[in-house]
């Protein structure tokens, strides 16, 4: 059974290295590009994987482009930001040898002003499988928020891996916002009439989420950042599908 490991990366060469050294463990490792214009390639080749240019068209169509490229029973995904742990990568081992399941969850850590998150929705965090049998899973064509749809059972591991994602909370609001806007674009295509008081609501409602429901009071000011920076992020996705979907433009016009 051949186990091969990919990355999607793009001008991650501050971390690309210790995540591929972390997936030594696979058969094969590949980082697949989407536009790098530092050294990611670089050091992804001086880690030992083998490097793959794939164009970016958004996150659920570009997973499936890759993993079109990949020969493997099993595939296992990580980000370049994310690290395996030795003792992740022993449960997962055993959990693909086992025959058991289509696809493998495990539990994400999160950090954010260098602390373990430990509430606010972001623990345990479970995104799509870290991995799967290549015959009985698809993405969905999400260009954000992707899922990846699997045909038989799904297992869950207890060892957690870590998600380094905002070295700083610049890198962290750069980031919200740009899901912002990737979410509001798939938003105002929808048949759903979108309202400023509906982004009010949803906004509002994100903040009480996180804040309280999810217990990110715990968090301390990690927890209360998070709470507020998912409130904001929400409403600038609504409030910026509300302006698409009404054509509310204030570029000039041109005369004809």
């Amino acid at each position: 059974m051949k186990v091969t490991a990919y990355i999607m990366a793009k001008n991650e060469e501050s971390t690309i290295q210790a995540c591929v050294r972390n997936l030594a463990w696979c058969d094969d490792v590949v980082v697949a590009d989407t536009g790098s214009t530092d050294k990611t390639k670089e050091k992804a080749l001086e880690a030992g994987a083998r490097v793959v240019n794939i164009p970016f068209q958004g996150f659920g169509k570009t997973r499936n482009e890759i993993i079109r490229t990949i020969e493997a029973d099993w595939i296992v995904c990580f980000d370049a930001d994310e690290i395996c742990t030795e003792a992740l990568s022993k449960e997962l081992s055993a959990a693909i040898a086992s025959g058991k399941y289509a696809a493998i969850k495990a539990p994400r850590q999160n950090f954010l002003l260098g602390k373990k998150i430990k509430h606010s929705g972001w623990y345990p965090d479970y995104r799509h499988p870290v991995a799967f049998s290549k015959k009985h899973a698809i993405y969905d064509d999400k260009n954000v928020h992707e899922g990846l749809i699997v045909d038989g059972p799904l297992g869950y591991l207890n060892e957690p891996f870590l998600h380094y994602s905002f070295k700083d909370l610049k890198s962290y609001f750069v980031k919200s916002q740009k899901y912002a806007e990737i979410g509001a674009n798939e938003l105002a295509k929808k048949n759903k009439k979108i309202t400023m008081g509906s982004a009010l609501l949803h906004g509002s409602g994100r903040f009480l989420k996180h804040y309280f429901l999810k217990l990110g009071l715990l968090d301390g000011w990690a927890g209360l950042i998070i709470s507020l920076t998912s409130s904001y992020g929400t409403f600038c996705k609504y409030a910026r599908a509300y302006e698409i979907q009404n054509n509310m433009s204030t570029e000039p016009k041109k005369n004809n």
